[in-house]
């Protein structure tokens, strides 16, 4: 049995079918199994982060856990489920690449200490530290559906997106296979492209007229504020940004060499979420 930690959301959505689809048993744990959209074929438990019950694991050999967006402690929450864990065989933690190239904004430390809990929680660890997610463009879609000017910060740097799709079927193998104890897998997309040029893909495929504009950090970040996101989660990414500039564009083969084919492409992205954006 395999514990899959945020079944609903961008990667456990992907996940959960995914390790179905290999023949594996799944209990997707979510706050609210009524509102929950999950596959039928998993076992869904009900569970609380921040009050993890052990008895979630019984009968668990697996678990996939990340560090979640919800309660005032994302890390306090994951070392809580590590402790409990500590009889199950294999645990395999989502971080970021952030972590991977020894970035110090707030949001790869909190990653970094997640990481250093699992090497020592016990179990056999993989950790995952895939890059910027594909999904994020989502924050395009008010601009896209009003007046179709794309804002981003001055700077913004070019990007070898991933898919969560791809990140989902790597942790689906290493979930099931052997041999993956121990081992760190960076995650990217297969091409390293400019904010621009993915704002060119996204008009491409809707087939429509967007336009970029950049804009000074002061005004993006008034922007997210007026989103009302807290303004330590703005720093936070801009920060990361700022730190990741020239590294997000690196580009690794793990999609490749672990499920042997080619990364999903951010034209390939628009077109599944093509109809979101009308």
């Amino acid at each position: 049995m395999i514990l899959v930690l945020g079944s609903t959301g961008k990667i456990g959505r992907e996940l959960v079918p995914a390790l179905l689809d290999r023949g594996a048993h799944v209990r997707a744990l979510t706050r609210d199994p009524s509102r929950a959209r999950i596959d039928p074929r998993a076992k869904v438990a009900a569970g609380d982060l921040d009050a993890f019950d052990p008895a979630l694991l019984d009968g668990v050999d697996r678990v996939f856990v990340l560090t979640s967006g919800h309660g005032s402690d994302p890390l306090a929450q994951e070392q809580a489920v590590l402790k409990a864990a500590a009889g199950v065989s294999h645990v395999v933690k989502l971080s970021t690449t952030g972590v991977h190239f020894g970035q110090t904004d707030p949001i790869s430390l909190v990653h970094a200490e997640a990481e250093r809990a699992v090497r020592e929680a016990g179990p056999d660890w993989t950790i995952l530290r895939p890059g910027t997610f594909m999904d994020n463009r989502f924050a395009w879609l008010p601009a896209v559906r009003g007046d179709g000017v794309i804002r981003v910060p001055e700077g913004d740097p070019a990007s070898a997106l991933v898919h969560v799709r791809d990140i989902a079927e790597v942790a689906a193998t290493v979930l099931t296979g052997d041999g993956h104890a121990g081992k760190i897998y960076p995650i990217t997309g297969g091409e390293a492209l400019t904010t621009r040029r993915q704002v060119e893909i996204l008009a491409d495929v809707l087939g429509r007229r967007l336009t970029y504009v950049e804009e000074p950090e002061a005004a993006s970040r008034a922007r997210m504020l007026g989103y009302g996101w807290p303004a330590s989660a703005v720093d936070g990414i801009f920060e990361l940004k700022r730190q990741s500039a020239g590294k997000e564009e690196i580009v690794f083969d793990t999609v490749r060499e672990l499920l042997g084919r080619a990364p999903l492409t951010f034209a390939d992205w628009a077109r599944e979420h093509a109809g979101s954006f009308a």
